[in-house]
């Protein structure tokens, strides 16, 4: 059987028992004795820059009811001393 993914030509079956455990089908390799896996075909881990969100901190001067109370950490200083202080 040829895999339609990667093209690879080998001795594969369809996978009975993960197909009634998970309800998807995949590729198993009888002359490796597992899950068949494409070559090259690897997924790309997301790195933590667009994983991890920027950290918000709460003023503690504003209202904790409101959700504009969260502020990046970067405008804190400024949010403190424009909304609270009167500094312009």
């Amino acid at each position: 059987m040829i895999c339609k993914k990667c093209g690879l030509d080998g001795h594969f079956t369809w996978d009975n028992q993960h197909f009634e455990n998970t309800g998807q089908w995949r590729l198993f390799d009888l002359n490796m004795e597992r899950p068949h896996n494409c070559p090259g075909m690897k997924v790309e881990e997301a790195s933590l820059e667009t994983t991890a969100p920027r950290p918000l901190v709460k003023c503690p001067q504003c209202d904790p009811l409101k959700d504009s109370s969260w502020i990046k950490r970067e405008k804190f200083q400024d949010h403190i001393k424009t909304a609270h202080f009167g500094f312009w």
